[in-house]
């Protein structure tokens, strides 16, 4: 049972940093300072922007990691507008992303949770143009023979945290992420034999944001 509770908080960790719950900022990071990039960087970063708005399908299994523990799941992305996040047992949680709502669903609590989509960082990924010189400040670039890291904040919020994204290069491939929240929490997730440009069949289905715990509660006017 202390294992269970552990990987919730875990969970609520993962979520805080992508926006899905609310957290006072205790870390401050100051003034943003943009990367000072070369001629070389700039390309890639336009390489980079370019990707991601290529960027239609993905099926993917996870790991991520913290300093409360390990978890997995799997991670199903169609842009633009629907994501949908499943953390295999014994964390009973789905998050789907899809039109303007977030649903964050806890099965054995039996607890739904909605937020406007545009409120939450995940927009940024879902939305139909990814700008990266537009809401988020590139504050570090790297690059190494195969593989290319990018650290963004927010340019309205830098204090909300930050993330750091990487790319295998040649050819460009989105791999892993790594988010520092607002408490100084560290985040791990990596994508693990991800599938890009796939179909998915029952795509209504597997990005609805209807309750699933709305057939199950009683009717109070039925007696």
């Amino acid at each position: 049972m202390k294992h269970i509770h552990s990987l919730r908080r875990l969970l609520a960790v993962a979520l805080l940093a992508v926006g899905l719950v609310a957290s006072p900022a205790v870390i401050s990071y100051g003034a943003v300072t943009p990367a000072t990039l070369d001629d070389a960087a700039r390309t890639d970063l336009v390489r980079i922007e370019s990707y991601l708005n290529d960027l239609t399908t993905l099926d993917s299994h996870f790991v991520q990691l913290s300093q409360d523990g390990f978890v997995e799941g799997r991670l199903r992305l169609s842009r633009p507008g629907d994501m949908r996040i499943d953390y295999e047992p014994p964390v009973p949680v789905r998050v789907v992303a899809s039109g303007f709502l977030v649903m964050y669903y806890d099965s054995e609590l039996g607890q739904t949770s909605f937020l406007p989509v545009s409120e939450t960082p995940v927009y940024f990924l879902l939305r139909e143009r990814i700008d990266l010189s537009k809401g988020v400040v590139v504050t570090r670039f790297e690059r190494e023979a195969a593989a290319m890291r990018i650290t963004l904040v927010e340019a309205d919020n830098p204090d909300s945290g930050q993330i750091t994204i990487t790319f295998e290069d040649r050819p460009l491939r989105l791999v892993k992420w790594r988010i520092v929240d607002a408490q100084g929490s560290i985040i791990d997730v990596a994508l693990v034999d991800p599938k890009f440009g796939v179909t998915f069949d029952n795509a209504r289905e597997l990005f609805s944001t209807a309750d699933p715990e709305l057939g199950k509660r009683p009717n109070p006017n039925f007696n």
